[in-house]
């Protein structure tokens, strides 16, 4: 069957590109075509709650849409009472999966809009928006030889990602092209207030036995086979891979995770950690920042004497789309086109032509061009 034209433009994966930042969603609802015709969509074809507060889905991603990298994330939409909610997900599966599916889990927070809405309502035919692949890590298609995964609660979802493409490459057994000859060494420490709380614990043993050496720590009760409990320590990390200083280091998890990571690791060894947040905490604007922001699709040009580009527009008079306004969920991603901006989570300063900048997390130092 001959794909009708507007399916073909837009599975594309250069018009998703060329479209950027904003998912192709937004220009067909512009068009007038309702969300759930939308052809660049992703379909539920499978759901599973196999814990208490994790909704597992299926999705049939459309033709012409790659999966992200592994450890990287899908970014999903529902509308909710007539409001688009955007989140990120990371795929499960193994990134070598064919057959268009990709897995991903949503952990249910109480006061979540998304979560608790995929918990009541989603089921197989259900349709979601679909966005561009983002993330902070993701494994490089040059293999590292060993590889040290350390996550948390819903960290568990990338490094799932991560430990399954290298269990399906063979690269704990020496079968796979990234090592050559030579098997690589995978290993993962998980925490969880329970062993009984981890999702995927069939597929966690599948790992166990293409080579993936696995614990599921208990921080609140119980110990591993071999006696590991309570939050990381150095202890844990010789345990589980005493090879670690020479490996590949992944990180998602809370803060207090990473703060127990770095301190057994040491400052140096932490800053070259590959590491996907949960929460993102920048800096003040330095004294001196600022600048003329010309906001290039609105015509608005308005002084910003040290706020974020968002909290400028915004008091400009601007609505820039946006989602969490802490620069985890690239919702408010736009080109700068000229001028310096601070990313406030590092205080680097970038002054790239035509940059993409999370508008949340990034403050003007001089005058700035803007596509909003």
């Amino acid at each position: 069957m001959t794909a009708p034209p507007v399916r073909r433009l837009f599975s594309r994966r250069l018009t998703r590109t060329l479209l950027t930042p904003h998912p192709v969603e937004h220009y067909v609802r512009s068009l007038g075509v309702d969300w759930s015709d939308d052809p660049t969509g992703a379909t539920v074809v499978a759901v599973d709650r196999p814990v208490r507060d994790v909704t597992v889905l299926t999705l049939r991603l459309p033709a012409g849409v790659d999966r992200p990298a592994p450890g990287a994330a899908l970014e999903i939409g529902v509308v909710v009472d007539g409001v688009v909610h955007r989140r990120h997900y990371s795929p499960v599966d193994p990134a070598s999966r064919r057959d268009g599916l990709a897995t991903i889990a949503v952990r249910r927070h109480p006061d979540g809009v998304v979560s608790n809405h995929l918990w009541d309502r989603a089921e197989p035919g259900m349709r979601l928006l679909l966005g561009n692949p983002v993330g902070e890590m993701a494994l490089t298609e040059a293999r590292p030889a060993d590889v040290l995964l350390v996550s948390g609660g819903s960290g568990i979802t990338p490094m799932l990602a991560i430990a399954s493409t290298l269990a399906a490459d063979g690269h704990c057994t020496g079968t796979g092209t990234g090592t050559g000859t030579a098997p690589g060494r995978v290993a993962w420490l998980h925490y969880v207030r329970r062993v009984q709380d981890a999702p995927f614990r069939d597929q966690l043993r599948d790992l166990a036995r293409a080579g993936v050496s696995v614990r599921v720590i208990p921080t609140a009760e119980g110990t591993t086979p071999d006696g590991l409990a309570g939050h990381l320590t150095p202890d844990h990390l010789e345990a589980a891979a005493p090879w670690h200083r020479d490996a590949a280091v992944f990180l998602c998890g809370p803060e207090p995770l990473a703060r127990g990571l770095e301190e057994a690791l040491g400052a140096e060894r932490f800053s070259g950690v590959l590491r996907e947040r949960f929460t993102s905490a920048t800096g003040p604007v330095p004294d001196g920042d600022g600048g003329t922001v010309t906001h290039l699709r609105s015509g608005v040009t308005a002084r910003n004497e040290g706020t974020t580009l968002l909290e400028g527009a915004e008091a400009a008079g601007l609505s820039p789309q946006h989602g969490c306004r802490m620069g985890i969920c690239h919702t408010c991603t736009a080109v700068r086109v000229s001028g310096a901006t601070r990313d406030l989570r590092t205080g680097e300063i970038d002054s790239t032509p035509d940059c993409h900048v999370q508008i949340c997390i990034n403050a003007p130092v001089g005058d700035v061009e803007i596509e909003l």
